[in-house]
């Protein structure tokens, strides 16, 4: 359980640098971080706000600790975490997620808040926007959080490419060694070798059917 004093940490907020696609990109997120920090250090915090950072190729780097209250949103740090993706510069608190950010910090933001779940009872996660006027962090974080991750292309599918391998290198090994087999070995062998041909076939299928009825419900 993570908790601000006696108050447990049940919020999640996410934010934006609102900084340019291409700002400090020869630099590592550590960085980016001490930037960052600056920033709020100039403000007169005792520390970088957010609790977490996100870069644009979904490095995650930790900013002040969770139990400590940060510094992210004001009038509600107790009680929430803070996480920051790097990027959002001219973003509308309304734009898809992915006109600012990239497929690597949608994949790392999601997986992050599912670690802090783990850890803490978290009832809601909040854009900045829904609670300041302001475009922060450019994008609905509810929209955003309820949709599913997006789907590769099929062909993209590490699933149907490895049933595709182990389809191909199947059929090369069986007839290596139907090949040795007389008469009526044969004609076993290559049944037994059809029905399992079938079977994969028939796999891959049903995952095929099951992902264009994802894609239908996603569109």
């Amino acid at each position: 359980m993570i908790k601000h004093g006696n108050k447990v940490v049940d919020t999640i907020f996410v934010h934006c640098s609102a900084t340019r696609k291409d700002w400090m990109d020869d630099k590592p997120l550590a960085a980016k971080v001490a930037e960052i920090k600056k920033w709020h250090l100039a403000n007169g915090w005792k520390d970088i706000g957010y609790h977490w950072i996100i870069d644009r190729d979904g490095q995650r780097m930790r900013g002040r600790v969770e139990n400590v209250v940060g510094s992210h949103v004001a009038g509600h740090n107790t009680g929430s975490i803070g996480i920051c993706l790097i990027g959002g510069h001219g973003s509308n608190e309304n734009d898809p997620f992915e006109k600012n950010f990239t497929p690597q910090q949608d994949e790392a933001l999601r997986d992050l808040i599912e670690d802090i779940k783990n850890r803490t009872e978290i009832e809601k996660v909040r854009g900045h926007s829904e609670v300041a006027a302001k475009a922060c962090p450019g994008f609905n974080v509810t929209r955003w959080f309820d949709r599913k991750t997006p789907h590769k292309k099929l062909s993209e599918s590490t699933t149907m490419r490895a049933g595709a391998v182990q389809l191909v290198s199947g059929a090369g090994a069986a007839a290596t060694s139907i090949a040795a087999f007389d008469g009526k070995a044969q004609i076993i062998a290559l049944v037994f070798v059809g029905v399992a041909a079938l079977a994969t076939i028939w796999i891959m299928r049903e995952r095929i059917r099951k992902w264009v009825r994802e894609e239908g419900e996603d569109a």
